[in-house]
């Protein structure tokens, strides 16, 4: 009798040993709230507020300084389209001037014409000495 009354005191004691009371404390659980309110307390939405505060107000400025790199880039190519412009009507200005002077020298060195208009001339000179004859 005294054996199986030993055998239930060794079961009760290890039932006891395998329930825990509320009264127990996990030190890794106890860490883990412990982290927990640290991240997530009042303190801490206070700083991570303030953080966000914080990079919002950066964000502002780099937006800030885009818009005004945007304008300033804006204007620079309004310039370059107006000196594209100014190119372009200088280009035919030269060209302009280039087909004046060519036929002025054309006149003066008549053996400098081109070929094709050479030809034209020797077959209408032809043409006239065949009609005359």
């Amino acid at each position: 009798m005294e054996n199986q009354e030993d055998s239930n005191n060794n079961t009760n004691n290890d039932n006891n040993k395998k329930k825990k009371h509320f009264t127990d404390v996990d030190t890794n659980a106890a860490n883990s709230i412990t982290d927990l309110w640290q991240q997530y307390s009042p303190m801490a939405w206070t700083e991570m507020y303030n953080e966000y505060v914080k990079y919002a107000a950066k964000m502002t400025e780099i937006y800030q300084e885009y818009a005004k790199s945007s304008e300033k880039m804006t204007e620079l190519y309004k310039e370059l389209a107006v000196n594209a412009d100014k190119m372009t009507e200088l280009y035919k200005e030269s060209a302009k001037s280039t087909e004046k002077m060519t036929k002025h020298w054309l006149n003066y060195f008549p053996w400098m014409k081109p070929l094709s208009e050479n030809k034209e001339k020797k077959e209408k000179q032809e043409q006239k000495k065949r009609q005359e004859q």
